[in-house]
């Protein structure tokens, strides 16, 4: 019978989000590659979801040894270590889209790992790119740790092989660095805002989370808050006497129900609130979410509204993306809206903004505004970024008018040409 890997995500009594590889098809845990994770990840405290990512990588490599027949143990042991045309296989493997193994398959070891295989989507550059990298650091780590040899040849043999995986790596794509605008158009945002107005006719939600999902849009538009903030904000961080609201860093918080506790990547930091935002923010609070059973017993600001076993409890991750696609939905000129894409249209309308007052605002002090805001290191190069596309946007329109306005005329032998 084939066995069936996959990843394992659970809460400890001190909060701490933990996961483990295990054998669906036993229900145990795999011993060397949870040994791994612990020791090389999360003992150097990597956070909760780079933990998952690797997990899944090395779910993806147990996949690929189980279909190859390849004991892996045995092989470094006898130091018979992988061929180049194995390490050709295994990126092949690696590139595939791999879902999770439906149990009912487990009866039937031909459909399995065969169906991965078989399959013509493939991943994009930078998934291939931290799975090769994870296998690579996971071969080497099992092979020096079972074989605790000192024997230069070994140990020379051993990172060539490490070396030769990392180098069937695709080119990993970074942070988008280039001047690609991201944010939404201006009649975008008139269809997004005119959509989540309460009681408007093609408003897509419920009458009971209209309020709720109005304010998940609007924090993310007017303040440009990524989501894992977003879904960390506690009602003891909104100051309704001075309008602030404090972003905080949390993690591993016990009273957090999510197993994915969503994460806050940037600094804290005090957002200023316009009083008809602080206003909606008050009236979910005390008439919609009020009502909502079992939400006194946690203080987070967005709760599920929808009967059974997690009403009252803090919206999760999939609950927050499962808003964004439904919105998606209103209109054909949506259907590519994600909710980080507002950060991105906040950060276009902060530089329309400081170029249209009447005392000019330096560039320096632009960044580091910027980068309180956002939440950035100050000095990161990230507010630049956002600084550099609005010149570049400004310098095509004026390129543009001034060949619009040079009143240069076709000469007439194109003219002829054109009738």
């Amino acid at each position: 019978m084939e066995r069936n890997y996959g990843v394992s995500t659970f809460i400890m009594n001190s909060g701490e989000r933990y996961c483990l590889v295990v054998d669906r098809s036993s229900g145990l845990p795999e011993y060397y590659p949870n040994l791994f994770l612990t020791t090389q990840s999360r003992n150097r405290g990597d956070a909760f979801t780079t933990m998952v990512s690797a997990a899944g990588n090395l779910v993806v490599l147990l996949r690929f040894l189980e279909r190859r027949g390849i004991r892996l143990e045995e092989r470094l042991l006898t130091k018979e270590f992988f061929k180049p045309h194995e390490l050709d296989d295994l990126r092949d493997f690696a590139q595939r889209k791999q879902g999770k193994l439906p149990s009912a398959a487990l009866s039937n070891s031909l459909s399995t790992l065969e169906d991965i295989e078989e399959a013509t989507e493939t991943v994009n550059n930078g998934t291939l790119y931290f799975r090769l990298t994870t296998f690579a650091s996971y071969i080497r780590w099992f092979a020096m740790h079972i074989l605790n040899t000192a024997e230069s040849d070994v140990i020379e043999q051993i990172n060539t092989m490490t070396e030769q995986i990392k180098e069937r790596r695709s080119a990993k794509k970074g942070r988008n660095r280039d001047q690609h605008d991201r944010s939404l158009s201006d009649e975008q945002i008139d269809v997004l805002l005119a959509a989540i107005q309460p009681r408007a006719d093609w408003n897509p939600f419920s009458l009971e989370v209209q309020r709720r999902n109005r304010l998940i849009i609007l924090l993310l538009y007017h303040l440009g808050i990524r989501g894992g903030e977003l879904l960390n904000i506690r009602i003891r961080d909104i100051d309704f006497t001075a309008n602030r609201l404090k972003i905080a860093r949390r993690s591993d918080e016990q009273d957090d129900p999510r197993t994915k506790e969503p994460n806050t990547k940037t600094r804290e930091r005090i957002m200023p609130l316009a009083d008809i935002l602080a206003k909606e923010l008050h009236d979910y609070i005390t008439q919609d979410r009020r009502k909502v059973r079992y939400a006194t017993n946690n203080d987070f600001l967005f709760v599920t509204h929808k009967d059974g076993p997690t009403v009252g409890q803090p919206i999760s991750k999939a609950g927050y993306h499962k808003v964004i696609s439904i919105v998606r939905a209103v209109s054909p000129q949506l259907y590519r809206v994600t909710g980080h894409m507002l950060r991105h249209t906040w950060n276009r309308r902060f530089s329309e903004r400081m170029d249209a007052m009447d005392e000019p605002v330096s560039e320096e002090r632009q960044e580091k505004i910027r980068s309180f805001l956002m939440g950035w290191k100050e000095g990161s190069g990230t507010a630049a970024i956002y600084n550099k596309r609005f010149i570049q946007q400004k310098g095509q329109k004026a390129a543009l008018a001034l060949q619009e306005s040079s009143g240069t005329r076709l000469p007439e032998n194109l003219k002829n040409d054109n009738k």
